[in-house]
């Protein structure tokens, strides 16, 4: 113990010590500003709070300072090497001993970094902003986030050094282990930052929270085995390192340490519990001889423990099939299967989450699951594109997250949904369909619903909502947004705006598609980026609602009101016009995908020209201008011109360069193929058969080619050069 006090004493007088604390000090500072120093369009200007402050500082100031620490702690254990000193102090002392002891003392110093740095930024929001302080957020952003990844830092390069000999070798790899850090899509590889951009202001830390301490708990394991190894090969006595090998093994408190360091890291990644690799829809076939035709989920959420209960009531028309295949969500256990009212046993498929039920040669099958637990995420999703998650101030399951597990099957001509969602009473539940009733008890409040729709895409969406009613002609809109961003929905007129897109879309494409249905907006947080429609919900990320008023100040022109700074403004308005054209092209008509033909180039098109109209041509033109350089560059990329050269790369590589083509071709290339067919009839003439095209086939399906006979268009004229 003395001597780590005398360490610690030595280090405080060291001119580079202090320069260090002070450095990281000032890094953490400027962190406050750091979700409008990235290239996330999404992030600039998010409203400052004590969860963006606190976490954006941390996230900002744990990339700098672990690798100032890291060359700091290299350059403290290799100081003895460089002065020719090492043989003198082994001679006085244990050498080994020593390391250890000057590591710990580095530890002392970035805890107490750690916290002098979350002081200033405490004292710069309160001072400078005049934002109250949330103490939790700080808690767990620093000592989470930032402490852990100074002193995995110090850790790693230790070990590397001590197993090396070489400052040069030791923290080059130390900067090639940072750099994968901060570019791995899976979060349990993200030591430094973590892979979360933002914390959500809508639903907290909780959907994400596990994850991060999951993230640290490996972390910590890893950086305990990769010391414990440079500690096991550690030079003793200027031996070699075969030789200070067979001295060091000798301690046996280090190889039961190595040892449970590494089953603890094997074990943390192997049994990860959080996420699961979803199965694309096209890697599912599906069975033409079933149709779905009624689907009935009963489900009961608690979201204290993140979980959910219940049952799901299937009906289908049986023509020839002997099975039926569900994919499902590997943390949801099966409790019971029955068919027509008989307890089955089922199999699992080719995939861990695909389940095959046996069926009876009869014509009309109902098959009831019931099934409960965590719902499990998409392995590369974490905290930026989440399809699903249950916390205690909210839920949000995508379709796609398969929480009610999905048959795959062909779907029948209308599908009856019918069910409940039972949550806390104080959330409020945004229900497909129409609200039927709703039951409170005990605590719990039942939400009742029911609809026809032509896919058995279903979704749930709870959080502590309040509650808008928009209004126009057949149309009517419940708006459901956080109270805390009630000042911004109201200074930048939302609702007016939701309002204007409804009156474009039916003045020039046709009436919404249902006068029973609303169309229903949801805010979600954003852990799921921009936005998403299924029937008649839509969702909208929390960004497009809760940004920086100073953002927007506002100047007069003519009794008109106009922006000062637009361009992130109009892009939150964009994707709430293509989250509500879907309701047209989408839920509407069902637009049969075959790329790049899809509902989204058909959205894009028609939030386009909402644009436009509302914007003007200056602003219009740079979501034209984004789409022309993405499609340059699809056409330059070499692997999608050489297609038989793609068995040459690996499948992870390939599956995303056919991601990134399809997204290129449906979001990108469609919407200007439309627009070339609009030069070539003229904007008035698009339209007016645009709307006739929506007329003719609303409720029913449309083909490409059914599109461009009905538009009298050509795939000539439509072609881009």
């Amino acid at each position: 113990m003395l001597l780590l006090k005398n360490e610690i004493k030595f280090m405080l007088k060291s001119k580079t010590m202090l320069l260090l604390v002070i450095t990281a000090c000032i890094i953490m500072t400027i962190g406050i500003n750091s979700v409008n120093m990235s290239n996330d369009f999404d992030l600039f200007y998010i409203k400052r709070s004590s969860s963006t402050i606190s976490f954006g500082s941390a996230k900002f100031g744990a990339s700098i300072c672990s690798l100032l620490f890291g060359l700091f702690t290299v350059l403290t254990l290799d100081k003895d090497k460089r002065k020719r000193s090492k043989a003198i102090i082994e001679s006085n002392q244990s050498y080994y001993k020593l390391m250890v002891i000057r590591i710990l003392s580095i530890a002392f110093y970035e805890l107490l970094v750690t916290l002098l740095g979350m002081a200033i930024v405490m004292a710069m929001q309160k001072l400078a902003y005049g934002i109250p302080i949330n103490f939790s957020y700080y808690l767990f952003n620093y000592l989470v986030i930032f402490f852990p990844s100074l002193l995995f830092s110090t850790l790693i390069v230790s070990g590397l050094y001590l197993l090396t000999d070489s400052l040069d070798i030791s923290f080059i790899t130390l900067g090639v282990i940072f750099i994968k850090s901060l570019t791995s899509t899976n979060y349990l590889f993200t030591w430094v930052q973590t892979n979360i951009d933002i914390l959500s202001d809508f639903a907290g830390i909780q959907p994400v929270g596990n994850t991060i301490l999951y993230n640290r708990l490996l972390w910590l394991f890893i950086c305990i085995a990769v010391f414990s190894i440079g500690l096991l090969f550690k030079r003793r006595y200027e031996l070699n390192l075969r030789s200070s090998f067979f001295v060091n093994i000798k301690n046996k408190g280090l190889i039961v340490l190595l040892i449970a360091a590494i089953l603890g890291s094997g074990s943390t990644y192997i049994k990860e519990p959080y996420t699961m690799e979803l199965v694309r829809n096209s890697d599912a076939v599906i069975a033409e001889e079933i149709y779905l035709n009624k689907l009935s989920p009963r489900i009961i959420f608690d979201n204290e423990k993140g979980e959910m209960s219940g049952e799901v009531i299937y009906n289908f028309t049986n023509k020839g099939s002997s099975s039926i295949k569900f994919n499902t969500n590997e943390g949801l256990k099966i409790n019971s299967i029955k068919v027509n009212e008989k307890e089955t046993e089922y199999e699992k498929a080719k995939y861990d989450n695909i389940i095959e039920i046996p069926i009876p040669n009869t014509e009309k099958i109902e098959v009831i699951i019931s099934y409960g637990g965590k719902i499990k995420s998409d392995k590369n999703s974490v905290g930026r594109g989440m399809p699903g998650y249950i916390s205690k101030d909210s839920i949000y399951l995508l379709e796609n997250s398969n929480w009610i597990f999905r048959p795959l099957v062909k779907c029948g001509d209308s599908i009856r949904i019918s069910g409940y969602y039972s949550v806390p009473d104080y959330l409020t539940m945004v229900v497909p369909g129409i609200l039927v009733a709703t039951e409170t008890k005990d605590g719990m409040k039942k939400w009742m619903f029911e609809y026809e729709s032509h896919t058995a895409d279903i979704g749930a969406f709870a959080g502590k909502y309040k509650k808008s009613q928009i209004t126009f002609e057949n149309m009517n809109v419940e708006f459901y947004y956080s109270p805390r961003h009630e000042e911004y929905v109201a200074d930048m007129r939302i609702e007016d705006h939701i309002k204007d897109i409804m009156k474009y879309y039916t003045e020039n494409m046709g009436q919404y598609y249902s006068d029973i249905y609303p169309l229903k907006i949801a805010e979600v947080a954003l852990y799921k980026r921009g936005g998403h429609s299924s029937e008649n919900v839509i969702t909208i990320s929390e960004n497009m609602l809760n940004r920086d008023k100073s953002m927007y100040q506002t100047i007069s022109d003519g009794g008109s009101t106009q922006y000062v700074n637009t361009d992130v403004f109009v892009q939150d308005i964009s994707v709430i016009a293509h989250e509500m054209a879907h309701q047209w092209w989408g839920t509407g008509v069902n637009v049969v995908e075959n790329s790049p033909w899809s509902s989204e180039g058909l959205a894009q098109y028609s939030s386009y020209k909402y644009i436009q109209e509302k914007f003007g041509d200056m602003e219009s033109q740079l979501f034209l201008s984004r789409w022309e350089s993405r499609v340059r560059e699809l056409k330059n990329y070499y692997y999608i011109n050489n297609s038989e050269m793609l068995d040459k790369v690996n499948e992870k590589y390939r599956q995303s360069l056919e991601m990134e083509r399809l997204q290129s071709e449906l979001y990108y290339l469609m919407p200007i193929k439309l627009l070339r067919g609009e030069e070539a009839l003229g904007e008035k003439e698009f339209l007016k058969r645009l709307g006739r095209v929506y007329n003719n086939y609303l409720l029913k399906d449309l083909t490409f080619d059914e599109f461009l006979k009905e538009m009298g268009l050509s795939e000539e004229v439509m072609e881009i050069e």
